[in-house]
């Protein structure tokens, strides 16, 4: 113990747990210090400081995985600490490696279906019946703008939405993503002002911040957007769009209230801005009645309507649609066909085909039915956790908890990771003390001991920053 801290002073009385933590990572680093970490009595008996003071060093050390803790057992050295910090920075800062993790035990990270869900036998007739009805041609490339027989079965879907728009304004995508960028080019420029929901869908940030635009975050409220917020930032600010989610937003799962939705357009149009309204999980509603988009109330071209089908069919067919306003057509037109990004045209005519004969709706409520279990059953041993608080939301797959104040997101991510559990954590989002549980790959069996595991890791992390464990 001497020799370890011969070199260690403290220089004051004030925030001793930082030049600790400062000194401990360091010998880690030169791996001077190996094996496990003594322990916190023993530090605290020799440096005559605080055990909660050595147990806050610790705290630091586990959250950026230099160390793991093991209760009843203490700190142990992480020996590939450097190659496993790499690591999970991709982590946390790619959004696309959660969809491609499949050594996870238990699963709340992934966002695409489970594979048991998918209408395989449906998908199957589709593509050979295309095949066989328009031979060769199923596999010619139809343009960016669509194939004319998907976006005539869409409109003719959108009327059960009271979306009434014309065919010309319907577009093809290979999925939301691709929506998103396209239109946000189309509606501003470098620097301009834009306004988004916080938080938000990372895809986005992701695509306005590579598009340099000056993002004005609006805080969400139990009933959705804070119009006052974002009214006040109208009065002194001109943005160009801002772009939400008013049916189970993500992360949140909140909808949207009518009130704030009328206000919403009522902006719109004074203060002259675009909405680009993102419906990627409405489908998945609980409640008897499907919420209406944002959409079916615009009446003066306001809203822009961007959908993706990619949670509820198969999602390597990368399809979905935007409504763009005829203002608005020229100029996105001209980004779409530079985009050169087109879609399958054998599965846009199969996609159409399963939508005109009522088969994608019949698969939707065979999902709902099974996603609105699993999420019973995660509300069921949520409730099990004294110390959290988390929103219901009535549809989609996913749940925002928010964790203690003293517990960081980022900390119970990393101790989970190597249980092989995952969770997507809230600091991806800015919300370092929130986490997001996506339930549509889960298996009902792996969801007690999933819950169980998180609960301990949350239990964990308290005590140890509140003192209580040495």
């Amino acid at each position: 113990m001497e020799t370890l801290f011969k070199e260690f002073k403290i220089e004051n009385n004030k925030f001793i747990y930082i030049p600790l933590y400062t000194f401990l990572k360091e010998k880690i680093e030169r791996k001077e210090l190996k094996n496990k970490l003594p322990s916190i009595r023993k530090i605290s008996n020799f440096l005559n400081i605080s055990p909660n003071t050595v147990a806050k060093a610790y705290s630091e050390l586990e959250k950026i995985n230099y160390v793991q803790s093991f209760k009843g057992s203490g700190f142990f050295i992480n020996s590939n600490f450097l190659f496993e910090k790499k690591e999970k920075n991709f982590i946390l800062e790619n959004d696309d490696f959660y969809n491609v993790n499949h050594s996870l035990k238990i699963d709340f990270i992934n966002s695409t279906p489970n594979f048991s869900f998918l209408p395989i036998s449906d998908i199957k007739y589709a593509i050979n019946h295309i095949l066989d009805r328009d031979k060769e041609l199923a596999l010619i490339n139809e343009g960016p703008l669509g194939n004319m027989e998907l976006r005539v079965a869409i409109n003719l879907s959108l009327k059960n939405l009271n979306i009434s728009t014309e065919i010309d304004n319907i577009h093809i995508l290979s999925g939301a993503q691709q929506g998103i960028d396209l239109i946000s080019k189309t509606l501003a420029f470098s620097k301009d002002n834009i306004a988004i929901e916080s938080p938000t869908y990372l895809g986005a940030i992701k695509s306005f911040k590579s598009q340099d635009f000056t993002i004005i975050k609006i805080n969400i409220e139990k009933d959705g957007l804070n119009i006052f917020e974002l009214e006040k930032i109208l009065l002194k600010t001109r943005i160009k769009f801002i772009y939400l989610m008013a049916n189970f937003q993500t992360p949140t799962g909140i909808n949207l209230s009518l009130k704030k939705r009328k206000k919403l357009l009522y902006l719109a149009d004074k203060f002259d801005f675009f909405i680009i309204e993102d419906d990627s999980s409405s489908d998945l509603y609980y409640s008897e009645l499907p919420p209406l988009p944002l959409k079916s109330l615009d009446k003066n071209d306001r809203v822009i309507y961007v959908k993706s089908f990619s949670k509820i069919f198969m999602p390597g067919f990368r399809l979905g649609f935007i409504i763009v306003p005829k203002l608005l057509l020229p100029s996105f037109l001209n980004n779409k066909f530079l985009s050169d990004t087109n879609t399958s045209s054998l599965y846009q005519k199969s996609f159409a085909l399963l939508l005109n004969d009522g088969s994608i709706e019949k698969h939707m409520n065979s999902c709902r039915k099974q996603l609105n279990s699993i999420q019973n059953i995660i509300i069921e041993e949520l409730l099990k956790i004294s110390n959290i608080k988390f929103f219901i939301p009535s549809g989609g797959c996913s749940l925002w908890i928010e964790l203690p104040k003293n517990v960081s997101s980022k900390s119970v991510y990393n101790k989970l990771l190597r249980e092989n559990i995952g969770i997507v954590p809230g600091i991806d989002y800015g919300f370092d003390n929130f986490i997001k549980l996506n339930f549509s790959r889960i298996e009902k069996k792996d969801i007690p001991e999933g819950i169980s595991r998180l609960k301990f890791a949350i239990d964990f992390f308290q005590e140890l920053n509140l003192g209580k464990l040495e």
